[in-house]
């Protein structure tokens, strides 16, 4: 009998693995989410008291030259826009976090609050770097309106061209303009503005001396 050995050679296998690199082309329009938000910001105690003391009518407008400009590129012309309601969106983000820090928001309220939406956007170079600024407006009863502006950063890093990363940058941004206006005790003051007091007597209207403050044919005796 004769026996046939088949002589099987095993090479070995070398699989080379990648990095999975997405590659984005220039973004046209992007669409705007909430991205890599871990946390709240918390009021302060005179925010916090002012804000369980009053009810707030709150909403934002966008005063920005051109509402569909959200980005750019620091070694080009080219621009990020989004065919988003930014204004809406935001005002919705901004209010999730003002009603998490004890804001109440009512059909009567006592305190306004408008929020001017002046910049949104992120510059993309060696990172992405976000920043949003808004101007605040408290009108509560009949005092006079105050007003500040905030202005939060925030910093992402990845691909080019990324809309997560333009949107981590956005996102980042916002809570820290909310994280300052719920620090500022400013604030809490406008929310509450001192009121006269209804039992406290008013001041005496002072006598007029002789001869001083008569009118035509009076007389000082």
């Amino acid at each position: 009998m004769v026996y046939r050995w088949t002589i099987v050679r095993v090479f070995p296998v070398v699989f080379l693995v990648f990095a999975a690199c997405a590659s984005y082309g220039p973004i046209v329009d992007l669409p705007l989410a909430w991205r890599g938000v871990d946390a709240s910001p918390q009021a302060n105690v005179l925010v916090a008291q002012a804000f369980a003391t009053s009810t707030l009518a709150f909403g934002l407008r966008d005063l920005r030259p051109d509402p569909s400009l959200v980005g750019g590129y620091d070694d080009s012309d080219a621009v990020v826009r989004t065919s988003d309601d930014v204004a809406a969106y935001c005002s919705t983000r901004l209010g999730d976090l003002l009603t998490h820090a004890g804001a109440r928001f009512a059909s009567s309220p006592s305190a306004v609050l408008d929020a001017e939406l002046v910049e949104y956007r992120v510059i993309e170079g060696g990172s992405f770097s976000g920043v949003v600024r808004i101007r605040m407006v408290v009108q509560a009863g009949a005092a006079k309106p105050w007003s500040k502006t905030y202005t939060g950063t925030s910093k992402s890093w990845g691909r080019t061209h990324n809309p997560e990363n333009f949107n981590e940058a956005l996102s980042g941004s916002l809570p820290e303009v909310a994280q300052q206006l719920l620090q500022d005790s400013e604030f809490a003051a406008a929310l509450v503005p001192p009121v006269a007091d209804p039992a406290a007597p008013s001041p005496p209207v002072p006598y007029p001396l002789p001869g001083t403050g008569l009118g035509q044919g009076s007389s000082g005796g």
